[in-house]
């Protein structure tokens, strides 16, 4: 499998004879056979599935079968949070070690309708819950990069099994930052698609037996390594499903070649968080590469745009909407804990106050979740795009958490941050507003891959996507961790 071809590419030498799939589909499973001990990204492995699946695919071709799918033959993998029909899901709950789900989700139904082979399912924390990757089923997944560290989550071992060249795509979850921030840490492409614009239908949570609580903030999408292949899984997973009745029936229009040069802002300081040399000197570097192309490339911000504001806003909202699903003493605990959580940490603070059910405070974050929204399109309304750091720090050691364990502290620019807000800090202003992002990898600084995240306007997925093209190759881009 040569990790540089896009899935679109390589489904054309399928198609045209040039490769078999039953070929690539053993060259996948030999290199997770090879890596995958290590990283631990992949945690139920269907070889027989994908096996079968692939002389299958090889089998129409042979018999001459028109307009084949453009994923024909193109092994996956699938994040352990989305339904798979036959499959063990989990989403890392215990409760659901032994789930066999009866169909797929509807990302999963339609990738497959596309032709895609699922290999297997990749890890993530409990109920993907966590920016790290630590299972209570399946332990930790490791950054390809360097094993001692996350890969980031909770799309961990999503990332982790696209960057290691296990499969060509993984669709994410993100809802606060669960598909930017492990791109970021393993070097790979995000896509966080507008909110509401991709199907949530067989996302656990929510789980098989409860009802939906959460209505915002929650967003689907792709990782993959090229924007080409973001492209084509934005065509594949858009668009009304007949079951989850808050996705528009947009039609997916891809834009041409942008002709004229692009007009790209860029901002660095998120409420005084502070960023760490590896993300600073990649910001820099990428705003001089983009200058050099003839772009227009400004440092600004929306001048109304108030971060803490926006952290206030996302805690109550995500607080009260995931405290829906819990039992009220555990509710009531967590509500209790946010009063002791100091102002220095605004998301963590917001989140748990959320917990307390206050329907004044909850109206009052999605006022201000509006106002925020509506200053952000009107400043995209001059620009492209707006070009922003993931998070603080790159990857960093994994740790556990849960019990009476402290969470972490991580140290950075000279400060020690809490690692909640080291990493969703920079995430969440874009989840509450429902923003498509997309993280490009933007090269290798002292060892270890950067991203930054790229934000468009609310169902502009397209555009956004096109302009990511174009300064794809200025980026960076992807670049092979493992042998």
């Amino acid at each position: 499998m040569t990790l540089t071809d896009s899935a679109r590419h390589t489904a054309q030498k399928i198609i045209c004879g040039e490769i078999s799939a039953t070929e690539l589909v053993e060259s996948s499973l030999a290199r997770i056979k090879q890596h995958n001990p290590a990283i631990n990204a992949i945690v139920t492995l269907d070889e027989q599935g994908a096996l079968e699946s692939a002389r299958r695919a090889d089998a129409l071709r042979e018999l001459g079968h028109e307009n084949l799918p453009p994923l024909h033959g193109i092994p996956i993998s699938v994040k352990d949070a989305f339904e798979t029909a036959g499959l063990k899901t989990t989403s890392s709950h215990p409760p659901l070690a032994n789930y066999i789900p009866a169909r797929d989700a509807t990302v999963v139904a339609r990738l497959k309708a596309a032709g895609a082979i699922v290999l297997g399912k990749t890890n993530l924390p409990e109920l993907a819950g966590d920016p790290q990757c630590w299972s209570p089923l399946f332990g930790a997944t490791h950054n390809p990069w360097n094993t001692a560290l996350t890969p980031g989550g909770s799309s961990g071992g999503s990332a982790a099994a696209v960057a290691a060249g296990f499969s060509f795509l993984d669709p994410g979850s993100d809802i606060a930052g669960s598909i930017r921030i492990p791109a970021a840490y393993c070097g790979v492409a995000g896509l966080k698609a507008t909110e509401n614009r991709i199907p949530r239908t067989g996302h656990i949570p929510h789980l098989p037996t409860g009802g939906r609580s959460v209505r915002h903030l929650l967003s689907f999408g792709l990782l993959a390594r090229c924007i080409d292949d973001l492209q084509l899984g934005l065509q594949l997973l858009a668009g009304p499903d007949g079951i989850d009745s808050e996705v528009p029936p947009l039609p997916i229009i891809m834009p041409a070649v942008i002709e004229q040069p692009l007009r790209i802002a860029w901002w660095d300081d998120f409420g005084g968080l502070p960023l760490c040399q590896r993300t600073r000197d990649a910001l820099a570097r990428t705003v001089e590469g983009l200058r050099q192309q003839g772009m227009t490339v400004e440092r600004r911000s929306p001048p109304q745009f108030d971060f803490e504001k926006a952290w206030h806003a996302y805690g109550i909202i995500a607080g009260t909407e995931i405290g829906l699903g819990l039992p009220a003493m555990q509710r009531h605990m967590f509500s209790l804990f946010g009063h002791l959580v100091p102002a220095s940490e605004p998301v963590t603070r917001a989140f748990l106050r959320g917990f307390s059910f206050s329907s004044r405070r909850y109206n009052e974050a999605l006022n201000l979740r509006e106002h925020l929204t509506e200053q952000l399109e009107v400043f995209l309304d001059d620009w492209d795009a707006w070009v922003c750091p993931v998070a603080s720090v790159v990857a960093y050691p994994h740790c556990r958490l849960g019990g009476f364990r402290k969470p972490p502290k991580l140290k950075v620019d000279q400060r020690f941050l809490s690692y909640m807000e080291a990493t969703i800090g920079w995430t969440t202003p874009f989840s509450l507003t429902g923003s498509p992002v997309v993280v490009l990898p933007t090269g290798i600084e002292d060892g270890l891959p950067v991203g930054l995240q790229w934000i468009g306007k609310r169902w502009c997925d397209e555009s956004l996507l096109a302009v990511c093209a174009q300064v794809e190759a200025v980026a960076g881009g992807y670049v092979n961790p493992l042998p």
